[in-house]
C-alpha cells in the first residue's frame, strides 16, 4: 500500500481469512463482532491498544477493533547508519513478515512478504540491489526432497548472491514464511517496487545492473517484539 499524510505507519496488515473487525458494545462492554477484514487489507491504527478480560486489541484509526493475531503490524524504522540521508531503501522484518520502503526517513510504501521457510531461512544484513529482471527463471533441481523449476518470475530485484525480491503469483500466503530465500511479494507491490528501486530499468530493457553500488539499499532484520509476530 501506498503510504501519506493520511495512511501512514503502523499499519495493519491482514494475513489470516476470516479475520473480523469489531465494535465495543455500549450495552455490557463487549466486543461484538462487526464486519470481515479482507485477506491483505490494510488498516491505520491508533496509538493505545485496548483490552477486555484476558484478550488485547489493537484499535483501528476509525475506532473499530483488531485482534493481533489476525494482522501483522508494520512499524517505522531508523534508517540504517550507512544508508545516505534521502535515499531510498528497504526494511524487511522477518518477524512480522512486513516490507517498509523509505525515501530517507519518510516511509512511502508497505506490505505483507514471504520470506524463507525453516531450512530455508533469507539473510539478514545490509544490502543494495545489484541487478532487476523483468523476468527470469528460478531453480533448484539438486533439492533431493523440494526441487522447484518456475519460469518467467515477474519483477525480479538481486540484493544478495541469488537472493532476490520478487513476485510470487503461484501462492498467497503472504505474512507467512513460505519461501526458500527469497522475499516474495504479491504482484502488483512487487510491481511496485520494481520500478521505484534502484538501479532504474531503461525503457524497453528486459533487465539491468547496478553500477558502483547504485542499487537501493536492503536492510533485512528480525528485530519485532515477538507478540507482533502472531
Amino acid at each position: 500500500m501506498l503510504l501519506s499524510a493520511r495512511t501512514h505507519l503502523p499499519v495493519a496488515l491482514v494475513h489470516r481469512k476470516g479475520a473480523r473487525a469489531g465494535r465495543l458494545s455500549t450495552i455490557d462492554g463487549d466486543v461484538k463482532s462487526s464486519e470481515s477484514l479482507p485477506l491483505h487489507g490494510h488498516h491505520g491504527l491508533r496509538s493505545k491498544d485496548y483490552r477486555a478480560g484476558r484478550e488485547r486489541y489493537l484499535i483501528r484509526r476509525d475506532g473499530s477493533l483488531v485482534r493481533p493475531r489476525d494482522v501483522r503490524i508494520a512499524r517505522r524504522r531508523p534508517r540504517p547508519p550507512r544508508v545516505p540521508d534521502g535515499a531510498r531503501w528497504i526494511h524487511v522484518d522477518l518477524n512480522t513478515q512486513t516490507l517498509v520502503a523509505y525515501q530517507g526517513d519518510r516511509a512511502v510504501f508497505a506490505t505483507l512478504i514471504s520470506s524463507g521457510k525453516a531450512g530455508h531461512e533469507t539473510p539478514t544484513g545490509l544490502y543494495r540491489i545489484h541487478a532487476k529482471h523483468v523476468s527470469t527463471t528460478m531453480s533448484d533441481l539438486e533439492s533431493e526432497s523440494e526441487r522447484y523449476h518456475i519460469e518467467d518470475v515477474p519483477w525480479t530485484m538481486y540484493f544478495h548472491n541469488s537472493y532476490a525480491i520478487h513476485s510470487a503469483f503461484w501462492h498467497d500466503r503472504f505474512g507467512h514464511r513460505r519461501s526458500h530465500g527469497c522475499v516474495n511479494l504479491a504482484p502488483g507491490d512487487a510491481r511496485w517496487l520494481f520500478f521505484w528501486s534502484l538501479p532504474e530499468l531503461p525503457v524497453a530493457w528486459h533487465g539491468v545492473l547496478a553500477r558502483d553500488g547504485s542499487g537501493t539499499w536492503v536492510q533485512i532484520d528480525a528485530e519485532s517484539l515477538a507478540e507482533e509476530a502472531g
